[in-house]
Order: C-alpha cells, then structure tokens, then sequence
C-alpha cells in the first residue's frame, strides 16, 4: 500500500472529505462571527449621543425621511473595526457613514461629510 503524504490509500478519500468539512465550517462559523459584529455596530451607531441627549438614531427619524436603514461592513477582524452605512427610505442616494470600534474605547465616529452634519447638527 503506497502512502501519500502519510495517510494510506484507502483512506485519502476521507482525509479530502474532513479538511473539506473543516474548511466549510470554519467559511461558516466566520460568516456568523462577522454579521454578529455588524449587528453590534449597527446598534453602536445609532445609539451613539454625540455630546447631547439625542442619538444618531432620533436625529436620522427627525428628519421625517421614515426609519433609517443600515448595514454593515467588517472591515478588520484584528482590530474589531465594522463600517456601517445608513440611509432613510425618502432619499436612499444620501448615505451616512459611521465607523465604530468594537472594543468600546472609542465612540463611534463620522466617515462622510454626511454624517458629519448630522453629528454637527444633533451637538
């Protein structure tokens, strides 16, 4: 019986079978982990009250534009760094840009000119 890479013959076809298993489930267990950290940031963002008593959330529904909508972005699983962009239904083409550190050390902070009005505007 010939060994390739040290595993018999007879059974390279379940050694192939368990790194693909690992690999699909660990694809799997990062997509978790990433829409988790997108969900925290989401809620960091708009709960976010820049020096006053009114969130990034109550100053995108004074508006009267309806609920904003979010989604977010990991952008660096190392340093726990998630992009979130928002926008309201009545002008979707205007988006706001948040970056938030999932660490807490930092509150979120503004990442358009966008988003530094409406921070501006709620200080």
């Amino acid at each position: 019986m010939s060994n390739i890479l040290g595993i018999p013959r007879n059974r390279l076809a379940i050694a192939v079978a368990m790194v693909l298993l690992l690999a699909f489930t660990l694809s799997w267990l990062q997509g978790r982990f990433e829409a988790s950290d997108a969900k925290t940031a989401i809620a960091a963002a708009m709960s976010w009250k820049p020096r006053g008593a009114q969130s990034v959330f109550d100053g995108l529904a004074a508006r009267g534009e309806g609920d904003p909508q979010c989604d977010g972005k990991v952008i660096s699983q190392l340093l726990g760094d998630v992009g979130v962009r928002c926008s309201t239904p009545k002008n979707p083409e205007i988006t706001y840009d948040f970056r938030v550190l999932l660490d807490g050390r930092k509150p979120p902070r503004a990442a358009n000119p966008a988003a530094e009005a409406l921070v501006a505007q709620l200080r």
